[in-house]
Formats: C-alpha cells, structure tokens, sequence
C-alpha cells in the first residue's frame, strides 16, 4: 500500500487432472495462514431465470464478508459452459456470468485472492487467460521421474508403508505418464489387494495395480498434448 501497488487479483493453475492444481490452492491458504473458500463453478447454474446471477453474486458476498481470504474456483471453464437449456441461452448465461467475474476481479476492493483451477482451456474464453486478468497462469503437467518417486514415497508413508522397502526405482518407471491422484489410487488398491491375501504390501503388487490401470496420459493424450501446446511459452510452468 505504501507504494501504491494494486492488491493481487490472484493466480491461475491449468493442467492435468489429478496432477496437484486443488493441492495448490489448500497449500496457498494454509501458507499464508488465511481461510479457504471453496466456490464450485458447475454449481452456480439455475434453470431459473436469474438465480444464476444470484448465486454468483452470493457467492462473491460471501468471500468479501469472510476476507482476507483465499478464494479457490474449483473447474473455472464449468462456469463458461451452462447446459441443460436451449444452446443460445446457455451461452448469454455464461457470457453475462463471465462479464461479471471479470468485471469483479478487476474492480474488487476486499481482499479476496482468488485462486482458479481448470483442466480444459477449450472452453474458457481468451479473454480470461490475457496478461493483466490474473497475476500470473501456471501450467502444471504430468510429474517427472524424481516427482513421481517422491509422491510414491509420501503416499506410501501415509498409509505407514516404508518406502525403502520398495524397489522405487523399478515402481517409478512403472509409472511412467501416471497423475499424482493415480499414484494414490494404486497405493491404496494395492493395500486392499495385500489385506484380502493376508500378505504385506510389495513392489509387484503395486506394479501389478498399476498395470490394472490406464492413466489419464492415455485415454486423453490429444487432449494433454493440445493443453502443453497452448501453454508452452504463454504460462509458467511450475516445474
């Protein structure tokens, strides 16, 4: 304030689901030691005439009234695309929605630092992701080999697993194109498989969960590639 900066509007994550864009937003919160918010896009739309407005503008009330605080749009683009209507109504809707976010976050005087997620840039309108509407974009793609050994190793650890037990080296490379909640999901499929057989965990049983598995990097590989090819020079990437 003493220099006369504008508060921070607040950051976007894009990316890959499952992959730590919602652990983010939790992490920010708890860092700076202020409340979370949680707004769900996909819930803000009525098919009553107006009620849409209404709730986002409940929302936005609410985050004011509880500030400072962290404000987390969990799946922004679902607030682009209403459905369930006629096709040309649906899209006011979002356009009058969007005009109203954008209009708020550029004019907001309470401290609300808002916090987006999303997973498919398709649908969101260009607009939004021009420099100057967030304080920053992150991209957050698929983890590396040493992510992926340390998301093995925590979410092992978790489950009071030691993971110098595991051959995480082999698990790792098993792994490959795997989403951090994937990883978790095999932990804990492995787990149930190694109680049901009375027997300790090991590293053929999570390697054999994991090729009971088709990563997301598979089923939605056009989809991954289109989302790294737009944010390839255009968003930091958190790597």
């Amino acid at each position: 304030k003493s220099l006369n900066l504008t508060p921070p509007r607040g950051i976007m994550f894009v990316g890959v689901p499952g992959c730590g864009k919602s652990l983010a937003a939790k992490a920010i919160a708890r860092e700076w030691k202020l409340p979370l918010l949680k707004l769900d896009a996909g819930r803000l739309f009525d098919k009553f005439i107006g009620e849409s407005e209404k709730n986002f503008r409940k929302a936005i009330e609410m985050a004011e009234s509880l500030s400072p605080i962290v404000l987390w749009i969990d799946e922004i683009e679902k607030a682009m695309v209403a459905g369930g209507g006629n096709g040309e109504a649906d899209a006011g809707l979002s356009r009058r929605l969007f005009g109203a976010f954008l209009t708020w976050l550029q004019e907001k005087t309470h401290d609300v630092f808002v916090v987006a997620t999303a997973n498919d840039l398709s649908s969101l309108p260009p607009e939004l992701l021009r420099k100057g509407r967030f304080d920053e974009i992150f991209f957050v793609d698929l983890p590396d080999d040493a992510e992926r050994a340390s998301i093995w190793r925590i979410h092992l650890g978790l489950r009071k697993q030691d993971s110098t037990r595991f051959d995480l080296d082999k698990i790792v490379s098993a792994s490959d194109g795997f989403s951090g909640s994937e990883i978790e999901q095999a932990v804990v499929a492995a787990l149930y498989r190694a109680l049901h057989q009375k027997a300790p965990l090991t590293t053929d049983l999570l390697i054999e969960e994991l090729t009971h598995t088709v990563p997301l990097s598979v089923t939605r590989r056009e989809d991954i590639d289109a989302l790294r090819q737009t944010a390839e020079g255009r968003f930091v990437n958190v790597r």
